[in-house]
């Protein structure tokens, strides 16, 4: 007996989206939408509150690129939906507003809004879920099972991720899972919307999801660290002025060989800073373009003192990278023998460098998995994430994956 239903819909048209996600869920649990800006996302927003009613949760964003096992490849112009109904899925949904603004009360209110949520949506305690799981599982089994799941949405233009996640981290214990993507605009960057019960800008939308199912995450990215790099003597947030005490555009284009600092450039050779954890992860924050004064601003913050090495890949590690993170995220689930859904965040940029390869991320997926694992996602401006030595941060050129199991976490 399935332990959790998925259905998703995906098209051009937002009716066709709708009816196919909804057509065989009776009572969602949860409603999630991704969609292009030629959608009007107040229609989005008010079509599905129309056809779900005033209970369930809604969220979503715009993006850079609509992903579903619906279709063969991303795809853009289109609107992706996935419902979810599962009795052992608790939902609260929380936004937190003016994040450009205001990122420690943005943070606060989300946090408090989605609580409160979860607390009146709770159709069972964590206690419910431990007693069962302690009579059935070993000690190591039960240091798996994440009883709790926090997915962020996020603006993908106003450059407040990484404040918004220091802040986070003072509510949250630091073991916490935390994964998600900031929304886009089909690269117009112009302005993104967030859909959290409601249709916002410049905001934060915080989903969390207490379960009884397995769940795990994963992030990777298609890139392996080179001889070649500097030292970042002068930065302030994403922008890095100096490296090795050079004007950082000078420096750049003598590491990459090139006259001229683009975004396909940029796509193909990438940025990486070690982490200082046992681990010693390369987690890529992508240069985004050089400005006037010969400093080059990034998509991500660069702290000074660090050693920014120059990144590449191949057509090969770009596959193999992406299957390790895929099966990474359903070991971290506990290997479940069914999968539920899987939803990917990945990198706009990490999606046009596999387009040059001509790599098929949706191809594996349903080879490796089947044709019909329900699979949903966008092309992010920005990934949030753990390292695997828990640092929370935000990345770049990054696919972070979130599995959920069909199996609960006592089987």
């Amino acid at each position: 007996m399935d332990k959790i239903n998925v259905s998703i819909g995906h098209s051009t048209d937002i009716d066709t989206a709708l009816e196919d996600a909804l057509k065989s869920i009776k009572r969602p649990t949860l409603i999630m939408t991704f969609f292009s800006t030629k959608f009007n996302p107040y229609e989005v927003y008010q079509k599905i509150r129309e056809k779900v009613g005033k209970n369930v949760d809604i969220v979503g964003n715009s993006t850079a690129g609509e992903i579903s096992n619906k279709m063969s490849d991303c795809k853009v112009d289109t609107i992706s939906i996935i419902a979810l109904e599962s009795p052992y899925i608790n939902i609260g949904v929380g936004v937190g507003e003016n994040l450009s603004k205001n990122v420690k009360e943005a943070t606060y209110n989300s946090i408090k809004n989605a609580t409160l949520s979860l607390d009146k949506n709770k159709k069972m305690t964590v206690i419910n879920i431990l007693q069962r799981a302690f009579v059935k599982k070993n000690m190591y089994d039960l240091l798996r099972i994440k009883f709790l799941i926090n997915i962020l949405l996020m603006d993908g233009l106003n450059e407040k991720e990484e404040e918004y996640l220091r802040n986070l981290s003072k509510y949250i214990p630091k073991e916490t899972t935390v994964i998600g993507g900031s929304a886009g605009d089909d690269l117009k960057f112009d302005k993104t919307y967030l859909i959290g019960n409601g249709v916002y800008t410049d905001a934060v939308v915080l989903t969390l999801m207490n379960t009884f199912l397995k769940v795990g995450t994963a992030m990777g990215h298609p890139y392996y660290p080179t001889n070649k790099g500097a030292l970042v003597t002068k930065a302030k947030g994403r922008i890095v002025y100096e490296l090795n005490n050079k004007p950082a555009a000078e420096v750049l284009k003598e590491l990459l060989q090139t006259n001229e600092l683009s975004y396909q450039i940029f796509a193909k050779y990438t940025t990486g800073i070690k982490s200082i954890d046992i681990f010693g992860e390369y987690m890529i924050k992508s240069p985004m373009i050089a400005l006037p004064d010969g400093s080059v601003k990034f998509y991500a913050e660069i702290p000074e003192g660090q050693f920014l090495t120059i990144m590449e890949t191949d057509e090969e590690y770009l596959i193999e990278s992406f299957k390790k993170t895929l099966f990474d995220a359903i070991k971290d689930a506990g290997s479940p023998k069914k999968l539920g859904a899987i939803i990917l965040f990945n990198c706009v940029l990490r999606y046009i460098l596999k387009c040059h390869y001509g790599v098929n991320d949706l191809y594996f997926i349903k080879n490796l998995l089947g044709e019909d694992i329900p699979v949903i996602g966008f092309n992010t401006y920005g990934e949030q994430g753990r390292t695997l030595g828990g640092s929370l941060g935000h990345f770049n050129q990054t696919s972070t994956i979130l599995v959920i199991g069909n199996e609960l976490v006592d089987e």
